[in-house]
């Protein structure tokens, strides 16, 4: 039962009812014509109570109420099955209470149902003596069919708090995950730009004295540094306003080079080795670029006198992608492990890639095996 497809076979059903007990009283007359007509308010809103239920109990009770007194004072007879109501009101008020049970606060549910308890009570006595008429079998089938709607009411009470809880979970869950890659693209892109600017300004001081046009020379990469950080911030912060993805890289080979040669501006020397298919998806592209950025990183933050870094990106018989960023430095291991190797593991499980960073015989190397494919 839907809250909002459900009511048309609903009303299809009542409408044949309806149709049905037109067919059965035959001729009407005056009494059996108010009968009939008095049973379609409460068919309408038990159509009606989906999507509204503001007066619905009230337009129940009174319809039952004025179609009961109809029956006494006209003798009108009409044919009933489990109830002491038309066959129609049954079937509506089962709808309704129904809904009601599903859609209400316990409070507003239970005195709903109760009013419509009270009514029926009162047509089983006015209605050609239903209630003191020795018609068990029908009071009986009459309490089942009240107990089976407050329980269709409940199953579908729970199956709803049960599917909000999931969605409440996955909304968490998803948010999560917004901010974990947003604190990894923060880590990743800005965290590189701003190391560089830090080595430059580290040399500069370094130099300042002894030979102030060296220091001088470093000035133009600290501004393109700072430069280059300020618009990944500005690329980070239109994510968080407008729900934008970062766009991924579009020419590999030239912004691992453009890396590379920031690398080398700093005074690392640096080998590459690059060979990529003629196609790399995107989303695979900006990973590996963010590994490369990243491993760098570390070179510039950790790595205690390192006279060469190896960048190395090729293909693996596998139908891989492999990126190594190796160098010889001394490990200072107390500055080894943290976000930016979870950010690289985490970036590579997500594609379903192997990942793998330690020491070596001589220095430190990270070590991505990513799927061209995809994940599989």
């Amino acid at each position: 039962m839907d809250s909002h497809r459900g009511q048309w076979p609903i009303a299809a059903v009542l409408a044949l009812l309806m149709l049905g007990e037109l067919i059965i009283m035959g001729d009407l007359g005056t009494g059996g014509a108010l009968v009939w007509l008095l049973t379609v308010p409460i068919c309408i809103v038990a159509v009606t109570s989906f999507k509204s239920r503001a007066f619905t109990i009230p337009v129940a009770v009174v319809a039952i109420f004025l179609v009961s007194l109809v029956m006494g004072f006209f003798h009108v007879s009409v044919p009933t099955i489990l109830s002491p109501l038309t066959i129609a009101e049954t079937g509506a008020c089962l709808v309704i209470t129904a809904v009601v049970v599903r859609e209400e606060p316990r409070r507003s549910a239970t005195w709903s149902v109760g009013a419509l308890v009270a009514v029926s009570f009162f047509a089983a006595i006015t209605r050609g003596n239903w209630l003191f008429g020795s018609n068990y079998n029908e009071m009986i089938g009459s309490l089942v069919l009240g107990f089976a709607a407050v329980g269709t009411g409940l199953y579908f009470r729970a199956r709803d708090a049960e599917s909000g809880r999931l969605i409440a979970a996955a909304v968490t869950d998803a948010q999560k995950e917004e901010r974990i890659a947003l604190a990894r693209e923060l880590h990743d892109v800005v965290a590189h730009h701003v190391t560089g600017m830090l080595v430059q300004a580290q040399a500069a001081l370094e130099v300042s004295e002894d030979d102030p046009q060296a220091a001088h020379r470093l000035l133009p990469g600290m501004v393109r540094s700072g430069t280059e950080a300020l618009g990944a911030m500005r690329r980070l912060v239109g994510t968080l306003r407008q729900g934008e993805t970062e766009a991924a890289t579009t020419d590999l080979a030239a912004d691992v080079i453009a890396a590379v040669e920031r690398t080398r501006e700093l005074g690392f020397e640096t080998r590459l080795r690059i060979d990529l298919p003629d196609e790399v998806a995107p989303e695979l592209g900006r990973s590996v670029l963010r590994l490369v950025q990243e491993s760098l990183t570390n070179v510039h933050k950790h790595a205690v006198r390192p006279t060469m870094i190896d960048v190395d990106i090729s293909r693996t018989s596998a139908g891989a992608l492999r990126v190594v960023v190796a160098d010889d430095g001394q490990v200072h291991e107390l500055n080894q492990g943290g976000y930016g190797l979870v950010g690289m593991r985490e970036r590579v499980d997500l594609l379903g890639g192997l990942f793998s960073a330690g020491p070596r015989e001589t220095g430190w190397q990270v070590l991505a095996e990513l799927p061209l494919e995809g994940k599989k």
